[in-house]
């Protein structure tokens, strides 16, 4: 098998098994193991969907939605996607940022603002390399992360009961407020795709492929988690929001004695597997300001030492700084990402399907007015749950 078209399939499932891998059982725990999984399988397959769409419109270039949208709707729109873009990556980033080095202080009580540069200059230096060098970290990571993934099922699969498996809550209009958004920002691997598409170069059937298998795999991942947390936690689990206290109530239920610091293990893998992925398309996003036209698809290769310092430094300092003073910007970031998510992913890459002819099945009109009524209805659905 092609080794890109690996290095591509473990880049999408990296960047999507992240941090919000732990938000899924704290949000939908008192609603039960039934209602969340089936909700998990629509909201994969809804973002499958909407990344063909992008696909779709990229016409086998590796361009930001924003260069896309400003060919077809004028600069007003594509500022609008500028914005959107930038603030969804550098608040993921910051939370990222924010996330792995608490993680790391709380068990090595080294100084955070230090741990938060340094991991900023590691893994940010993979990133401003070039795309290869993030394949090659992201699969040694990945692998990493599934190996703690596993010793964390075998030790707390004895605990898994089937009466809190099978117990479970009526969803109603506030619970999904509350766990539609979560879920579907833990599908959000759209934004390296632009990357993915030139590291495929362009091949749609590879794209696909690697889009579904890619996706796939963080399904699989989730649905395991859910059972096992929640088959754990059951219906009566309080969610406080906290992180810590999660993974204290799991390892209060387990009992064993490096279970805290195995989790904490595996969620900076996460963590640093979604940093890497969410850096990658901001850095050739940004790549493209300094790339002309006839460059755009391979903008980032084509930078000279200077213009990647440039980058770099455009990539990496807002969401530096916004973490050294704001250490606790995790949950914040998280929590809004969903909306600028929904105009990147959805809604803009669907006004622009729709003023196109394609024989795709993804293109169809009334597919494509389907998902962009349901990127409307989340960004509706998100925002009543902050009223």
């Amino acid at each position: 098998m092609n080794q890109k078209f690996i290095g591509a399939t473990l880049l999408i499932a990296g960047t999507t098994i992240g941090a919000g891998m732990l938000a899924l059982p704290m949000t939908s725990a008192q609603f039960g193991f039934s209602n969340s999984l089936f909700l998990l399988i629509g909201m994969w397959l809804y973002m499958m969907c909407a990344a063909y769409i992008m696909v779709e419109i990229s016409h086998g270039k590796g361009k930001s939605i924003a260069i896309i949208v400003e060919e077809r709707f004028g600069l007003f729109a594509k500022n609008i996607a500028a914005f959107s873009l930038l603030m969804l990556f550098w608040s993921l980033l910051s939370a990222y940022i924010s996330g792995s080095s608490s993680i790391v202080h709380r068990d090595l009580h080294i100084n955070q603002s230090l741990l938060a540069i340094g991991y900023t200059c590691i893994f940010g230096l993979f990133v401003a390399t070039c795309t290869k060098i993030v394949d090659y970290a992201n699969r040694f990571l990945f692998i990493a992360k599934c190996i703690a993934f596993l010793t964390i099922v075998i030790i707390i699969l004895p605990f898994v009961t089937l009466k809190n498996l099978t117990d479970q809550h009526t969803l109603t209009s506030m619970s999904l407020h509350y766990m539609i958004p979560i879920f579907f920002a833990s599908f959000g691997f759209h934004g390296s795709l632009p990357s993915l598409i030139n590291y495929l170069d362009g091949d749609k059937k590879s794209i696909y492929k690697s889009i579904f298998i890619g996706s796939v795999i963080p399904l699989l991942v989730y649905g395991v988690w859910q059972a096992l947390t929640l088959g754990i936690l059951g219906i009566t689990f309080e969610n406080t929001g906290d992180v810590g206290f999660f993974i204290a109530q799991l390892a209060t239920k387990t009992g064993h004695p490096y279970f805290a610091l195995l989790m904490n293990v595996f969620t900076f893998l996460v963590i640093t597997t979604s940093f890497l992925g969410v850096a990658m398309g901001l850095f050739d996003y940004i790549s493209e300001w300094f790339s002309n036209e006839n460059q755009i698809s391979t903008h980032a290769s084509t930078l000279t030492c200077h213009k990647r310092l440039i980058v770099t430094l455009l990539t990496f300092s807002m969401p530096l700084i916004f973490s050294l003073f704001y250490p606790e910007g995790f949950v914040f970031a998280l929590g809004f990402s969903a909306i600028a998510l929904s105009i990147l992913a959805i809604i803009l890459p669907c006004l622009v399907a729709l003023g196109e002819q394609s024989s795709s099945f993804f293109m169809k009109k009334w597919f494509v007015s389907l998902i962009l009524l349901g990127g409307i209805a989340i960004i509706i659905i998100e925002v009543m749950s902050k009223l």
